[in-house]
């Protein structure tokens, strides 16, 4: 039945994929984040969705909305360069083609519809769209893994892909946080927007459950770490901050012992997680000092990791280290693309907190306030990413490239924004149009009345 349902719904939106490109990208968003045809037993499970709503997307692009991929802005150049860098990377060093070549591909794919997202988006109602789909989609799991968690039933994993892995999920909720808080102060004026801004608001609070049920504990202190931000933004900080430590504490009451105790292991120094990641981060560092210009190259660091091990401490507790990734997203590029990728990456990041923090001060208390959530939103789940990238292997996560393009659109949207509402304002105190004058001809019934 659940395959009939979404694959009906598929084929019915699939049309308007390609004579609307921006449905077409609200829809390959959603399928990017919700992953609907995984909650699919059927033969839906295994269609390439996702791949049939891009090349129809693409298409209607091309034909129908054409606009240029990259604006005037650093931040959508610094996704290029970035792109550009981690393929002489790859060049530069032992070609593995087969495994690097792939991962490169979904990097150019995950740019490109980053890029496409900043060109499509071109209003305050796209905006508002695409923020909702992919906090929707994302929230949809945060009520969804939370009620199973109350329930008992356990909820570590991710609905598939990327977020399989229960860090990178718990990682996506804790980005998806901000969005649910913030995006339900620009329903306030629309009918029903209050029960919807509080529909949001438990929602938030439940993603919370679902980040403690994945039992990462990167994401815990990556959800601390936003929640705090988010308490530091309102106009009432210490009574913000106090009350979310006291529901930090209800939770930690209520939350299960061994997930006390698995957040207890976060100071042990005889973990065996967190001993293997400081032993990565060694060894990263090691591949930093070889090649800091451009790197081992991309993907490497596991084909390399047993070389540049030589010379590394190992813990008395760890007998055997397994090659592995560096777990800290920083050190993924810096090791595998080199000081010039590293440099990029960042300035990517924070350029784009400082336009959302300057874009939020600059229209308060104007007519242009309307972007103050989405510019806190986005902030905000900018932080949670550079928390949990201390502990990830997620440089390249889709979800970062994307709210970064979305971000770089603010300024174009208030404008048109101002723009249209300028307009509309000389409309209406030019008045009415004066009433044409309309000529009464013969009543065609008049004979029949005679």
């Amino acid at each position: 039945m659940r395959d009939l349902v979404v694959f009906t719904l598929f084929v019915a939106v699939l049309p308007m994929c390609f004579f609307r490109p921006w449905i077409g990208l609200m829809v390959f968003t959603w399928l990017a984040y919700n992953r609907t045809q995984d909650l699919t037993w059927g033969f839906t499970r295994s269609l390439p969705l996702s791949q049939v709503v891009a090349m129809a997307m693409i298409s209607g692009w091309v034909i129908w909305e054409f606009r240029p991929l990259v604006r005037r802005d650093a931040r959508l150049w610094a996704m290029i360069l970035l792109l550009a860098i981690v393929g002489v990377s790859i060049f530069a060093n032992t070609l593995r083609w087969d495994f690097q070549g792939s991962r490169y591909q979904d990097l150019i794919k995950i740019i490109f519809v980053a890029l496409l997202t900043s060109a499509l988006c071109v209003d305050r109602t796209r905006l508002r769209q695409a923020m909702f789909v992919v906090a929707l989609a994302l929230g949809f799991y945060g009520v969804k893994n939370a009620v199973w968690f109350l329930l008992g039933q356990g909820t570590g994993n991710g609905p598939g892909g990327m977020l399989k892995d229960n860090n990178d999920f718990a990682l996506a909720m804790v980005m998806n946080l901000p969005l649910l808080w913030y995006l339900g102060d620009d329903l306030q004026h629309l009918r029903r927007g209050i029960l919807a801004r509080r529909a949001l608001r438990v929602a938030f609070f439940m993603t919370m459950l679902t980040i403690m049920s994945t039992g990462s504990r990167g994401g815990f202190l990556a959800m601390g770490i936003t929640v705090m931000m988010m308490a530091l933004k309102t106009r009432y900080k210490v009574p913000a901050i106090v009350g979310m430590g006291l529901l930090g504490l209800i939770g930690l009451m209520l939350a299960p012992s061994d997930y006390i105790a698995r957040l207890h292991s976060i100071t042990s120094a005889n973990d065996e997680s967190i001993q293997g990641r400081f032993v990565s981060w060694q060894v990263a560092s090691n591949m930093i000092k070889d090649k800091p210009l451009l790197g081992i190259g991309f993907k490497n660091m596991v084909f390399d990791y047993q070389r540049y091990l030589v010379g590394v401490k190992i813990p008395g507790n760890l007998e055997v280290v397994p090659s592995r990734v560096a777990h800290n997203s920083y050190l993924q590029v810096w090791a595998e693309s080199g000081t010039f990728a590293f440099i990029v990456f960042l300035f990517m990041i924070f350029s784009t907190i400082r336009l959302a923090r300057k874009l939020a001060k600059r229209t308060r208390g104007t007519v242009d306030a309307w972007v103050i959530p989405y510019a806190n939103a986005l902030e905000c789940s900018f932080y949670g990413y550079l928390t949990g990238a201390l502990f990830l292997n997620r440089a390249h996560f889709d979800l970062l490239y994307q709210l970064v393009a979305i971000c770089t659109t603010l300024p174009l949207v208030v404008v048109v924004d101002r723009v249209r509402q300028a307009r509309e304002d000389a409309a209406r105190r030019r008045g009415p149009k004066p009433a044409r004058r309309v000529s009464i001809g013969t009543d065609p019934l008049a004979g029949s009345r005679a």
